[in-house]
Formats: structure tokens, C-alpha cells, sequence
């Protein structure tokens, strides 16, 4: 296994957006250019947070690369979620803060949904 290659898909779409259109047409097609092993190529095609920071791979590139793959709607939340096995981590609130921050992020996210349901706004998901 090698974390160098997975962080270079993900260099390389920050690097060059454009290359992210190219991996949702067909990506095993665009994965097969990198020597990954089939769970590697699992971890990038799933954009599977929780395991590609146990396989070391760096989280700057995955929060990097999180918005372009997801959507900015789906930021930074959910991407904390991602990270806090299907958690939002209570930031040290509590009461009404916690209750209101925890709407307003499941408001965000039906939106988000709704959005790629209708074909509007936001990046299609990589095997959706």
C-alpha cells in the first residue's frame, strides 16, 4: 500500500480541478493510473475520511479535496462528521447553542440533498 499515491489523486485534484469531472465519468478508469490496491482505490472513490486518515494519509489534502468532491454546502460539517465516526463532536456546547448548530447543519444538509436531487448546485458524488 502506498499513502504517497492516494495523496497524489488528491494533490492532483486540488492541483488541477478540472481532473475531478474526469474521476466522476469513470473512476476506476482515472484510478487505474495510480498503483493503488482495490481498498486504496475503495478509500479515493468513497471519499471514505475515516479510513484514509488511519491509512495515513495526510488531512489537509482530504480537507482540501472534501469541498471540490462534495460541495461547499457540505462544509465544513459534515466533514467533521466524516471524521467523528457519523458524529457532529460537540465543540464544548451545550443547551440551545448545540441544539440550534446541530439544525442549522441538518438544514444545510436537506438543501444540499435537495439541490443534487434537483440537478442544481454542487458537484454530483463519484458513483452516485
Amino acid at each position: 500500500m502506498s499513502v504517497h499515491a492516494v495523496e497524489k489523486v488528491f494533490w492532483e485534484f486540488g492541483n488541477k480541478p478540472a481532473r475531478i469531472d474526469e474521476f466522476r465519468r469513470d473512476p476506476e478508469a482515472y484510478l487505474g493510473r495510480y498503483n493503488l490496491t482495490p481498498e486504496e482505490r475503495a478509500m479515493v472513490r468513497n471519499v471514505d475520511l475515516k479510513a484514509l486518515a488511519e491509512h495515513g494519509v495526510s488531512t489537509l489534502l482530504t480537507i482540501m479535496v472534501w469541498p471540490l468532491l462534495k460541495g461547499a454546502d457540505e462544509m465544513p460539517f459534515d466533514y467533521l462528521v466524516h471524521m467523528n465516526d457519523g458524529k457532529l463532536p460537540d465543540m464544548g456546547m451545550t443547551g440551545f447553542k448545540a441544539i440550534g448548530l446541530k439544525g442549522y447543519i441538518r438544514f444545510r444538509q436537506l438543501r444540499a440533498a435537495l439541490r443534487r436531487a434537483l440537478g442544481r448546485g454542487g458537484p454530483a458524488r463519484a458513483g452516485a
